[in-house]
């Protein structure tokens, strides 16, 4: 059972992730560059990624500890959509939406599985000079396995993070 779980999330993973690496993407400048790698603080800690099919939807990720404990693995991965934008003196910023799921898998004996729904909502800032992105997000969402055990619950998750875009 817990073999073809994780088969299921990982194809239904696949299915979001494939056609946005594999589209095109024109771009003026390395701030709006396709692949961006970077630095995820937060209730995932560890490496973040985005995968940017145009300038208002990426594939964003992180794949780390849970919760800074080494007990369990996380990986998450959302479709993220701009939603909106707004200036503060001259410093433009992305509000973000999305969608996507949590993935816990357990390192050790005393934990389980985990899989959740996510809704990230975020504010992001480009850099202009240099091909670096900050983020903010906080991710509301249904919890539909802990610790191996199916039940709805709600969850959250909360993430600061920088990327360097890469051309």
């Amino acid at each position: 059972m817990k073999k073809r779980t994780y088969l299921i999330v990982f194809s239904l993973l696949l299915l979001m992730v494939v056609p946005v690496v594999a589209a095109p993407l024109q771009t003026s400048s390395a701030a709006y560059s396709k692949y961006a790698l970077g630095l995820n603080l937060g209730t995932n800690t560890g490496l973040g990624f985005q995968v940017r099919a145009n300038r208002d939807f990426d594939i964003i990720g992180n794949l780390g500890l849970n919760n800074f404990d080494a007990s369990q693995l996380s990986f998450d991965v959302a479709a993220n959509y701009k939603i909106n934008e707004f200036s503060i003196d001259r410093a433009d910023f992305d509000v973000t939406m999305g969608l996507g799921v949590n993935v816990g898998v357990p390192l050790n004996d005393t934990n389980g599985f985990d899989f959740s729904v996510l809704v990230p909502f975020g504010v992001v800032y480009h850099f202009t000079e240099v091909p670096i992105d900050v983020y903010f997000r906080l991710a509301p969402g249904i919890q539909i396995v802990k610790n191996d055990e199916v039940g709805v619950g709600l969850g959250f998750s909360g993430f600061l993070g920088g990327l360097w875009r890469f051309d």
